[in-house]
């Protein structure tokens, strides 16, 4: 037990050891100096004559001590991009000026690109342009004191050859920084906006929650409790007293339903489910709903049942449910119906009815006053919205609903619906 317990002390101190080491490496003063180290040394060598036979101590001692400061400027050039760009300004110019009075000969440049390129990445175009114009200088110092050098013919090709280093690097440098400040810009432009969006669909579900609570929640609550004092009073009819406690079980259901969407509505994330939700297994209680108000409605169940993802799920019973809901109101009492669950390669839901019920004119115009006319709209993009293909069109005398959703067939089959 106490040797075990040691292993496990010496993976743990280990593990930290080994985050340690890492936030260590991206640390951002360790990326900095390195840049700054694997900079400044070429300059010595390239532009310099550090380990050149003719150069004294005092030469290589200056050298260093320039290359030292444009060292230690450059690892904070995040913090101070403008006073390190100034810094190590000074130091080119400093050491061209020093190359020309033959004390030293020493022209670095790459540092400054770095000084410039990090001025340009976080500062509007005016003050970019500004060191872009003020780096040219030490850069032109330089090629003068490289031109010094030559005389005769030879200085034309060496002035051309200097302008043609000098030039592009130096405009490449500030262009990618200027390019690299543009795409960050746009990056966080594009997350605020993403962020008012989602802030101005969390209102807009919240308002739609508010309306839902205070219009149709209210609204079903005054009935279940009308229904409620109409039961109490009809138990001398017990066909009356049924139908009110069919209302109220209705009602309380909505209001359970309700409740549920309410919460989805005001939560974080409208897809987030708490283990609420109707499924393939409901739908045998949901057609006895519809057999109370006297629609003759059968299902049937072909094929193989398949398990299918919840949602995939809730979306069938949903559209099984709108076209019930939609018989029971347009085709009346005495329509004959059936549901029909196919199988397949896909899952295949289709609810037919004859229209032989169909109300007088008068209860059809009543129950257009029920309908708000979106049932079928909603459904549809439901069923889009996981890949699905619906169709809603009068047949014979009679309406037919059809859509057919994907399955999974990896998970095996799936108990029978209830």
């Amino acid at each position: 037990m106490a040797q075990g317990q040691a292993q496990a002390q010496v993976q743990v101190q280990g593990r930290a050891r080994r985050q340690g080491a890492a936030r260590w490496l991206r640390s951002v003063w360790l990326q900095d100096t390195a840049l700054a180290v694997a900079a400044v040394i070429p300059e010595l060598f390239y532009f310099g004559t550090l380990i050149a036979p003719w150069a004294d101590w005092q030469q290589r001692m200056w050298m260093l001590l320039l290359a030292l400061a444009e060292v230690l400027a450059l690892v904070v050039r995040r913090r101070r991009p403008l006073a390190v760009f100034a810094t190590v300004w000074v130091i080119a110019v400093t050491s061209d000026l020093l190359s020309w009075a033959n004390t030293i000969d020493y022209t670095p440049c790459f540092g400054l690109l770095i000084a410039l390129y990090t001025v340009a990445a976080q500062y509007r175009r005016p003050v970019a342009l500004g060191v872009l114009v003020a780096s040219l200088i030490p850069m032109g110092m330089a090629i003068a004191e490289t031109i010094g050098d030559y005389e005769g013919p030879r200085t034309t090709p060496v002035l051309v050859a200097n302008i043609a280093f000098y030039a592009p690097v130096t405009l490449v440098v500030w262009g990618f920084a200027r390019w690299s400040l543009a795409t960050r810009t746009e990056a966080e432009r594009h997350r605020q906006e993403v962020a008012e969006a989602r802030l101005r669909v969390t209102q807009e579900r919240v308002r739609i929650a508010r309306e839902l609570h205070d219009i149709v929640a209210n609204a079903v609550a005054v009935i279940v409790m009308r229904a409620e004092t109409a039961r109490a009073t009809a138990l001398e009819d017990p066909a009356c007293s049924e139908a009110f406690a069919h209302i109220e079980d209705l009602g309380r259901s909505t209001m359970a339903e309700l409740r549920h969407m309410l919460r989805l509505l005001r939560g974080s994330d409208a897809a987030t489910e708490d283990g609420y939700s109707h499924g393939l297994g409901d739908l045998e209680q949901l057609l006895a709903d519809v057999r109370k108000a006297g629609v003759r409605i059968a299902l049937e169940i072909r094929g193989t049942p398949l398990r299918v993802d919840d949602s995939v799920g809730q979306t069938a019973y949903r559209l099984v449910q709108e076209a019930a809901t939609n018989i029971t109101k347009h085709a009346g009492p005495g329509t004959r119906a059936v549901v029909r669950i196919t199988w397949d390669r896909a899952l295949l839901i289709e609810v037919v009815d004859d229209g032989a019920g169909r109300p007088p004119d008068g209860e059809r115009e009543e129950g257009r006053e029920l309908s708000t006319g979106h049932g079928l709209l909603g459904l549809r993009e439901r069923v889009a919205l996981y890949g699905g293909l619906l169709s809603a069109a009068p047949y014979g005398p009679g309406f037919r609903v059809a859509a057919a959703l994907p399955v999974s067939t990896a998970a095996g089959p799936a108990p029978v619906p209830r």
